[in-house]
């Protein structure tokens, strides 16, 4: 396939994926939880998280999925030294939980590799 550059898109997409047969009450929590702690970093503007799916056939994402969309604030304002990267790896470490696989991409990037392989991470494996 074609190698696409990383895109910046000043936005960050957080999709931890939960045990299948999460109830929506617990969903709900653990997105708040989520939320808040990402809400804390000083680099982030606004974050807006969803859990489960919406009903439209460009959305494959079952319940126990969630999508969080992190606005970050314009580089200039972050703390010394902060990249992109070393956000995501300290968001990371601040996000573990048990039964929660993290995975971290851009909206416009996880769209285009869902859409291109049905995958939604930037790695994956098909067994046919």
């Amino acid at each position: 396939g074609e190698f696409m550059p990383t895109l910046n898109e000043g936005t960050l997409l957080y999709m931890p994926t939960t045990l299948p047969g999460l109830s929506v009450t617990r969903a709900a929590e653990l997105l708040q939880t989520q939320d808040r702690i990402i809400r804390s970093f000083p680099e982030v503007a606004s974050v807006y998280g969803k859990a489960g799916r919406a009903a439209t056939a460009t959305d494959p994402a079952p319940t126990e999925m969630f999508e969080t969309v992190i606005q970050l604030k314009p580089h200039a304002e972050w703390r010394p030294g902060v990249t992109t990267d070393s956000l995501i790896a300290e968001m990371d470490r601040a996000l573990q939980f048990p039964g929660v696989s993290n995975a971290w991409t851009m909206p416009i990037r996880a769209r285009i590799d869902m859409l291109s392989t049905g995958i939604r991470t930037p790695v994956g494996v098909k067994v046919f």
